[in-house]
């Protein structure tokens, strides 16, 4: 496929891409920093098949009308071939964002269903879970621990202040 000329009329060939998958396509977008795609594509569009070269899809309410040739020229120019980009009659899979909200929402009951956390929840009225984080993201974003702070001055008369004796 010749792409286009260069500056002595000599034509080039563009870098054949090849995915393998709706999430890689999702990726590429993000690669090439285009935010406008990479957003329709997550909450905008219900998969229905996906092979190297063709996509079809079923559309959200709130999509753009002009997203199937949007797509389509941007697949163009990011893999160096057409692509088929379909809108299809059927529904297909719900939106890379309503699936992760689902996920979000089924974390929410599991961690609500643990007797600790219903606990909480009845001990602590109007108490809401408001996110769930794996371990490992959680002490990520958890405060450094302070050292233990003795709050002895070293005078005696202290001591028995604090009930030490």
């Amino acid at each position: 496929m010749v792409r286009g000329a260069t500056a002595r009329g000599e034509e080039t060939a563009a870098p054949v891409r090849a995915l393998a998958s709706f999430e890689e396509l999702v990726a590429l977008a993000a690669e090439k920093r285009d935010i406008g795609i990479k957003s329709a594509l997550e909450r905008d569009v219900r998969l229905v098949r996906f092979e190297d070269g063709r996509l079809e899809f079923g559309l959200e309410p709130s999509a753009q009308k002009s997203l199937t040739g949007e797509l389509s020229k941007k697949l163009a120019d990011w893999t160096g071939r057409r692509w088929m980009v379909i809108v299809s009659a059927e529904q297909g899979q719900p939106s890379l964002y309503a699936q992760a909200q689902m996920r979000k929402a089924e974390l929410k009951d599991g961690v609500r269903a643990d007797p600790l956390v219903q606990a909480v929840l009845t001990r602590f009225p109007g108490a809401e879970i408001v996110d769930v984080r794996a371990a490992a993201d959680a002490s990520a974003g958890a405060p450094e621990e302070l050292p233990f702070v003795s709050e002895d001055s070293g005078d005696p008369a202290d001591d028995d202040r604090n009930g030490i004796e």
